[in-house]
């Protein structure tokens, strides 16, 4: 019976059973159709499940990604947990530098601490946002079911990408973020009023929803984020998502402050704690946005074909 090899981690976990839950599989000889792929990851379920599917020279990997219900050009935490598993498992030392080759573009991973990964940060510098159009506040709370007075007057409701775009909503108060709770219809009701539904999306993709506050159950956190989204037919919540804080780095950068360093602390709601660490910069229009954590080892194991 042919077999493949496949690790389970958590990646932007400061301990095992936190962050947000990765299956990477290791498919060099490219033995998997994309069919096989997907199916594969509807049984394992987690947000998203990656395919290791050549190694060029120990320097660049091809990688591809999917979520049960479909293939996506770019995510975060893949790509930051299975860096960790090609430095773990792959190379025969961890490198300071790697570069993945995904659908949407390459991603260069950086691993601070080489010499001892388990607890290194790894950061991925993302590629230039696409800085998009801003939304009525008063739309967005009455088509979403939100108070329209928990939202931050101060900044605006805006759309950016780095590779899978982000509505990003700024909330006044932890006890707001908190509340938030959308119900399935008018989320998807918006999104399609919007042309953001897979169906009717340019993109082909579900734009998902991106709230942050600068009040934190931890004070040696910057910023409290939850995302929501609509995936298989159903509102879901993820506990990390490294590419919705890459673009909340970039707004950060445009709102905010031109250069920023900071910690965001995600998946608190749903009890899995997070840790996001942004280090980025504007200058001259030129963003440099860099979103790191560490990954925990949870399992390894032969997967049957």
């Amino acid at each position: 019976m042919k077999t493949i090899n496949y690790y389970i981690v958590d990646v932007f976990a400061n301990a095992k059973y936190e962050g947000n839950q990765l299956a990477v599989f290791l498919d060099l000889d490219n033995r998997l159709s994309d069919e096989k792929m997907q199916r594969i990851a509807r049984e394992i379920n987690f947000a998203e499940t990656t395919f290791i599917k050549a190694n060029k020279n120990n320097q660049r990997f091809v990688v591809q990604i999917f979520t049960p219900e479909h293939e996506v050009p770019f995510a975060g935490h893949p790509s930051l947990g299975t860096s960790y598993v090609i430095s773990k498992f792959l190379l025969p030392q961890a490198p300071e530098n790697l570069t993945l080759e995904l659908t949407h573009s390459d991603i260069t991973i950086s691993i601070l601490d080489p010499q001892n990964i388990d607890e290194s940060l790894f950061y991925m510098r993302q590629t230039q946002p696409e800085i998009r159009e801003t939304f009525d506040k008063k739309e967005v709370a009455e088509s979403l079911g939100t108070n329209p007075d928990d939202l931050d007057a101060t900044l605006p409701i805006q759309e950016i990408s780095t590779g899978l775009p982000y509505i990003i909503i700024p909330l006044n108060s932890l006890d707001a973020i908190n509340r938030v709770e959308l119900s399935y219809q008018p989320f998807k009701n918006f999104l399609i009023s919007k042309n953001k539904y897979r169906t009717n999306s340019p993109t082909g993709h579900s734009t998902s929803l991106f709230f942050f506050t600068r009040e934190t159950y931890d004070r040696a956190n910057d910023y409290n984020a939850r995302m929501i989204l609509i995936e298989n037919n159903k509102v879901v919540e993820d506990a990390a998502t490294g590419s919705a804080n890459g673009c909340l780095l970039a707004y950060l950068l445009n709102y905010d402050q031109p250069i920023i360093k900071a910690v965001v602390e995600q998946g608190f709601q749903i009890n899995r704690k997070s840790y996001i660490y942004l280090d980025g910069e504007l200058t001259n229009n030129h963003y440099v946005l860099n979103v790191g954590g560490r990954t925990q080892l949870i399992a390894e194991g032969t997967w049957h074909l």
